[in-house]
């Protein structure tokens, strides 16, 4: 999701700059548009460490599970 909206950014602050042809067309993507592709780079980021948590608690829940069911057939 995030990497869509990164390179949808991408691709308009390209293209903003590539029209921008003053010193108040250049600040705005320096101050407006290169943070913003920054915060959804982090944003990026944050979301594939999230990911890789979940993954490893998934795992993690799914070993759980399987010395449960294990120990209760052995119970029986």
């Amino acid at each position: 999701m995030f990497d869509d909206v990164f390179g949808l950014a991408g691709l308009c602050a390209a293209s903003f700059r590539d029209g921008v042809c003053d010193a108040f067309g250049a600040s705005i993507a320096a101050e407006v548009l290169d943070p913003i592709l920054q915060e959804i780079d982090s944003l990026r980021m944050f979301n594939a460490a999230f990911q890789l948590q979940t993954l490893g608690i998934d795992m993690t829940l799914a070993d759980a599970r399987g010395i449960q069911e294990k120990n209760h057939r052995q119970d029986r």
